[in-house]
């Protein structure tokens, strides 16, 4: 195929002077590329937080051999965002980036940041399954955390906040809006399709449902299937 990448040119120019002992391992490379993927947008800092495999694979030169190599670029904040040519390598190593972000971008803002310490969250919860993001127009959460298995999983919107002026009323809004899409059958066509992408079972419209967590230092009591918290 024409985007096909040469992953035997990448692994040579990859450890070029380094060796691959010093990354650890190539699959801790491409696992390291991957999670970026999911996250959309990372610093540096945070890559060996995520797991203690990519301590050898995160160095700042590492990084940069990386971004040389053309799998990473990053940005005037010191942002680290995925390519389409490490997208395109994740495919050949038979990963499913079907419902992966298409054009992950991100300027380093601090709501950004909050996101990725949150995602990072999600990545280690023990029953982690993946993460998507979509915008359905009057309300874009900040993710989609899918937990479970294949055979059962569960639904879990989620809303990074930090305090702001009119953080009740906001939050009021986003409540407002979380009602609506739970009778929205728009919210139900999207599900079906990640199904399909994803391989799980589709449920009947009359049992789809979700929940939404809202992680920030702010309680509310609002209805079932609302849950604050500080953390995940």
């Amino acid at each position: 195929m024409k985007d096909e990448v040469d992953i035997y040119d990448i692994q040579q120019k990859l450890i070029a002077g380094f060796g691959i002992n010093s990354f650890g391992s190539y699959e801790a490379v491409w696992d390291m590329l991957r999670d970026i993927r999911l996250l959309k947008y990372v610093r540096r800092n945070q890559l060996s937080g995520i797991n203690k495999r990519y301590e050898k694979t995160c160095s700042d030169i590492k990084i940069d051999r990386l971004i040389q190599l053309g799998l990473l670029k990053k940005t005037e904040n010191d942002i680290l965002i995925s390519t389409a040519k490490s997208l395109q390598l994740l495919k050949q190593f038979g990963k499913n980036t079907k419902t992966y972000p298409k054009n992950p971008e991100g300027e380093g803002s601090i709501n950004e940041l909050n996101n990725t310490t949150v995602f990072i969250q999600a990545l280690k919860l023990p029953d982690f399954f993946t993460l998507l993001y979509k915008d359905f127009g009057y309300i874009f959460p900040d993710a989609l955390l899918v937990r479970g298995t294949r055979e059962r999983y569960k639904l879990e919107f989620l809303e990074v906040e930090a305090s702001k002026s009119n953080w009740h009323d906001w939050l009021e809004n986003k409540r407002i809006n979380y009602l609506k899409l739970a009778g929205d059958k728009r919210a139900y066509s999207y599900w079906k399709e990640q199904c399909e992408l994803l391989d799980l079972p589709i449920p009947d419209i009359k049992d789809f449902k979700f929940s939404v967590s809202v992680i920030g230092k702010i309680k509310k009591d609002f209805e079932t299937g609302f849950n604050f918290m500080e953390k995940l």
